[in-house]
């Protein structure tokens, strides 16, 4: 039976969580594979679906460890997260030795590759997408501008050491993956494997519709990187 702690920045009451976390978990806790879940939810969300996510969990053998997610004020709320997804994953090595750590993104993989070296766990580094560059993309941080500058250049020396110490990488797309196999750095890199997002077809069925009609749909966020201009051109 592996036993892995799995990190997420995302909440399990959040659509993200529902759609793109929890169905993997499921279907790999019927492998031989268990799980501790620690999430950040966000307080009005966790209060009107956190029956349904401990549900799911309890009924999947899923250990479900929901951290409140602070948004304000902006970094120091972060720091505070951070500190305390430090303790709770300190409490739960003390209790189970983990076999790996799969962390969601960057947030989570600081503290993964440092608990990794501690507990000489593997670490798989779900990167999605390049996170901090996503963020300069989408105008929330300014990186010619303190203290966005430093953050930003502290998240990319995180990524690279990340790549090259994790045990695997997850990208979403083959361009991802294409464009970190260009860094000078790349035979150091630990394996990439592509992972799309993808949907369960038992929840999402495609409507029947006769041949004559013409479909446009969108699903997804507005604002920041996601070329809202673009997409209203488009329709």
């Amino acid at each position: 039976m592996k036993r892995i702690l799995y990190l997420s920045y995302d909440g399990m009451t959040d659509p993200l969580g529902q759609s793109q976390v929890l169905p993997y978990i499921i279907n790999l806790s019927k492998e031989n594979y268990t799980f501790h879940l620690v999430s950040f939810e966000k307080p009005e969300r966790f209060n009107k679906n956190k029956s349904l996510i401990k549900k799911i969990c309890y009924e999947n053998n899923i250990e479900w460890h929901p951290l409140n997610y602070t948004k304000n004020p902006p970094v120091l709320s972060t720091l505070w997260d951070l500190a305390k997804l430090n303790q709770k994953v300190k409490k739960l090595g003390r209790k189970t030795a983990f076999d790996m750590i799969h962390c969601r993104s960057y947030i989570p993989a600081i503290f993964g590759l440092k608990f990794k070296r501690k507990w000489n766990a593997k670490l798989l580094f779900d990167m999605r997408g390049f996170w901090a560059d996503e963020r300069v993309d989408g105008i929330l941080w300014n990186k010619n501008k303190f203290p966005f500058n430093k953050i930003y250049n502290y998240f990319k020396r995180k990524e690279k050491e990340l790549l090259i110490h994790s045990d695997h990488t997850i990208s979403l797309t083959h361009n991802g993956k294409n464009e970190l196999l260009l860094n000078p750095d790349k035979d150091d890199y630990a394996p990439i494997s592509v992972i799309p997002c993808c949907a369960d077809l038992n929840l999402f069925k495609p409507v029947k519709r006769d041949s004559n009609s013409f479909v446009i749909g969108y699903l997804g966020s507005l604002g920041t990187w996601y070329l809202v201009k673009r997409n209203v051109s488009f329709f």
